[in-house]
């Protein structure tokens, strides 16, 4: 799935590195209380995995691609008129369109994967059936959803687990905020800490406090605006509590 934020580019050096923690240290239950898209998680090997995050019309889309890998409820074709109609459903609050169709037609639909945000996604050639292509990634996602617990629920649900690897992917402070979750950043610091003293708790961000140590970092370029051209450059790290 298309999703800001996401680390499915990232995956092959960051799944390595959590799954040496699972397997050194016998863990049994690895989660991520802000899963996004999955593209971590679905390649984890672990007995038990759980996928969370606050937003509702994403679990349940992740749900029904879970349930249904030839993805039924997708349209053939999506075009502007109809992303523009479940767009103002959306907002309207109408019931009109299922949580998980407004979430298919908002990932697949949206322009870079901003969700209703950055408005339609289309590419300047007019060739490139971007609609289609997303719904084809979603189908591909249904196997390697089948052995994940899904979750809505705040990161803070997991406060008393223990004997787990956690790993977060929250959004970036000083970046864009995503519409279903603001974070306050000194409480999110000191609930990561409460939560390392029973379990391996790992964090993607820019940076973090002092007491928390980059264990991996690695330059690349974000796609920030939205001419899709212009790239900054960011230090993505790794970060663990000391």
């Amino acid at each position: 799935m298309v999703y800001q934020g996401s680390k499915n580019r990232l995956a092959k050096y960051i799944v390595p590195i959590i799954q040496k923690y699972i397997d050194e240290n016998n863990i049994k239950t690895y989660i991520e209380p802000m899963c996004g898209s999955c593209s971590i998680i679905e390649k984890i090997v672990c007995e038990n995995k759980i996928a969370a995050d606050i937003n509702d019309e994403l679990i349940a889309l992740l749900k029904y691609v879970k349930s249904d890998p030839l993805l039924y409820i997708a349209p053939n074709d999506c075009n502007f008129e109809h992303y523009a109609d479940v767009r103002e459903n959306r907002k309207l609050g109408t019931g009109k369109y299922s949580k998980e169709y407004t979430a298919l037609i908002g990932y697949c639909g949206s322009f870079g994967g901003r969700y209703y945000d950055g408005g339609w996604g289309r590419d300047k050639t007019g060739k490139r059936n971007i609609y289609k292509e997303r719904v084809v990634n979603l189908k591909e996602d249904s196997p390697l959803l089948q052995d994940i617990e899904l979750r809505c629920c705040d990161y803070t649900a997991f406060e008393n687990y223990k004997n787990c690897l956690l790993y977060f992917d929250p959004p970036y402070q000083g970046t864009k905020q995503y519409s279903k979750q603001s974070i306050n950043y000194e409480e999110f610091y000191d609930f990561l800490r409460k939560l390392s003293e029973n379990n391996i708790v790992l964090i993607s961000e820019y940076s973090m406090p002092n007491d928390f140590k980059c264990i991996w970092q690695k330059e690349r370029k974000v796609m920030q605006k939205s001419d899709r051209i212009v790239a900054d450059k960011a230090v993505e790290k790794l970060f663990i509590l000391e």
